[in-house]
C-alpha cells in the first residue's frame, strides 16, 4: 500500500485538449504561448500526502489551498514538443520569479544540493584540493545564476552559464560580476551561454561537471537522451 506524493512545484504542460500546430507553422524563433492552470492540467486521480505529511483528497485541492484558487504568479510560455524549449517572458529575474513563486524553498534546495556536490567530489575528485587541480562546471538553466553564485563557484575554479532566456542571463552577469561575489578571483563565471538546452553541445574535456537543475523536465524525451548523449561523449 502506498501514497501518491504530491510535490509542491510549477507545472508546466499543455493541456490535453489544447490544438496542436504543424511543425510547418512555427518558425524557429516563435513560441506559442499557452496560458496553464495548474488546476486544469494535474491528471493525477486520487489522494495522498504532500511534502509536509498533509492529507489532501487530491492534487486540485492541493493546488487550491497552495495558491488560494488562483493562478500561479507567473504566465508560462511553453513550446511544442519537438521545438524550441521554455522561454518565461514576463517573469521577473528573481529568486521567487525562477523557482515559479516558491522562493522559500531556496535555502534547503540550496543545502540539499551542496551535500550532493559533496558527496560527488569526494567520489570523483579526492584529491583536486591538494594537487592544485582546477575545476570547471556548466551550470545547465542557469536562470539568474542563483545556484552558481551560492554554490558552484566555491567549488569551481571555472563556471559557465547556460541559460535560453536572455533576461535572466542579464541578471546573471550582473549577480556574478567579481564586485558581487565573496569568493577570490581563482573562481570566477567565464562564460554566458544564451542558447537552449536540446541545441548545446558542451566543449570536449572542457567540463569536470555539468550540473542540471530544475530544468530538465522542460526537454522532450528526444532531447533529454539526446543531451546527455552529447555530454556523455565530450566527458
Amino acid at each position: 500500500m502506498y501514497h501518491h506524493l504530491l510535490h509542491k512545484t510549477s507545472v508546466h504542460t499543455i493541456p490535453h485538449n489544447y490544438p496542436s500546430v504543424p511543425h510547418s507553422h512555427l518558425n524557429n524563433s516563435k513560441l506559442l504561448k499557452v496560458g496553464v492552470n495548474p488546476l486544469n492540467s494535474l491528471q493525477m486521480d486520487g489522494g495522498g500526502v504532500d511534502s509536509d505529511g498533509r492529507q489532501f483528497g487530491s492534487a486540485e485541492e492541493m493546488w487550491r489551498e497552495e495558491v488560494g484558487g488562483q493562478r500561479p504568479p507567473q504566465e508560462i510560455t511553453v513550446v511544442l514538443p519537438g521545438r524550441r524549449l521554455l522561454a518565461e517572458k514576463g517573469v521577473e529575474a528573481t529568486v521567487d520569479g525562477v523557482l515559479g513563486g516558491y522562493g522559500h524553498v531556496n535555502k534547503p534546495d540550496r543545502e540539499g544540493s551542496e551535500a550532493f556536490l559533496n558527496s560527488v567530489l569526494a567520489e570523483r575528485f579526492p584529491d583536486a584540493a591538494s594537487r592544485g587541480r582546477r575545476l570547471v562546471s556548466l551550470d545547465c538553466g542557469s536562470g539568474i545564476g542563483r545556484i552558481t553564485k551560492n554554490l558552484l563557484i566555491r567549488y569551481f575554479n571555472e563556471v559557465d552559464l547556460l541559460e535560453p532566456v536572455s533576461h535572466f542571463l542579464d541578471t546573471a552577469r550582473r549577480n556574478l560580476a567579481p564586485e558581487n561575489l565573496m569568493v577570490t578571483e581563482d573562481y570566477r563565471a567565464v562564460n554566458f551561454f544564451c542558447v537552449p538546452l536540446q541545441d548545446f553541445t558542451p566543449e570536449a574535456g572542457r567540463y569536470d561537471i555539468i550540473w542540471i537543475q530544475w530544468c530538465i523536465g522542460h526537454l522532450s524525451d528526444d532531447d533529454f537522451v539526446s543531451f546527455f548523449n552529447r555530454a556523455k561523449i565530450i566527458a
